[in-house]
């Protein structure tokens, strides 16, 4: 068993346990990964192990943070307002949800143990997911309306609806048994729709 770095700063140390967890997810699932195979993947003590996350909701609740990041970083480069027009940033937007999500599901078979988990257990993390998509969604939507005429009267209440119209493209749980094709097909039709209610009525 490799003896673990008790020198790396507090934060360092979270990120290697998050990574040790990641694999252990990866080939295990959320339910069948013990705090001891992390620990042990660790070289430390599973006591050692509870003293920088107290559970392993608490681990899962950290990788769950930090996915949101990464995905809310890729997320804003896709958009990118400054380039590209307000349609175009709603198509990035969602698109760049649909393949991210999609390509959790293929490496994380068992993803959505995580995600009930953290459902049932932490809703405020749920509620910090689509607060991160509504905000970026927001943006897109007062640039649609200042520039293109867009009519919204309430941009969080439409973002709000476009996000529900999102779900089978957003989250893994709705994926299963869908090709990506498949799915793709599905979205073009959704915008369609969506631009539809979005343009000014002449």
């Amino acid at each position: 068993m490799k003896r673990f770095d008790s020198d790396l700063p507090s934060e360092q140390l979270k990120e290697k346990i998050l990574d040790a967890a990641d694999k252990r997810f990866k080939i295990l699932g959320y339910k069948k990964t013990a705090m001891a195979e992390i620990a042990s993947d660790m070289g430390m003590s599973t006591a050692n192990l509870y003293r920088y996350f107290p559970s392993k909701l608490d681990i899962a609740e950290s990788f769950a943070l930090r996915s949101f990041v990464k995905m809310e970083s890729g997320l804003r480069q896709a958009v990118n307002l400054k380039t590209v027009s307000a349609a175009s940033g709603l198509r990035n937007m969602v698109f760049y949800l649909l393949h991210y999500n999609f390509r959790q599901l293929n490496e994380y078979p068992k993803i959505n143990e995580i995600i009930d988990a953290l459902c049932a257990e932490r809703p405020a993390l749920v509620a910090r997911k689509k607060q991160g998509e509504l905000d970026v969604l927001m943006g897109i939507l007062e640039k649609g309306r200042d520039q293109d005429g867009w009519d919204i009267d309430d941009l969080e209440q439409i973002g709000l609806a476009i996000l529900s119209s999102w779900l089978m493209f957003s989250t893994p749980a709705f994926m299963c048994n869908q090709t990506l094709k498949q799915l793709e097909k599905y979205l073009n039709n959704i915008m369609d729709i969506t631009f539809n209610g979005l343009n000014k009525r002449v």
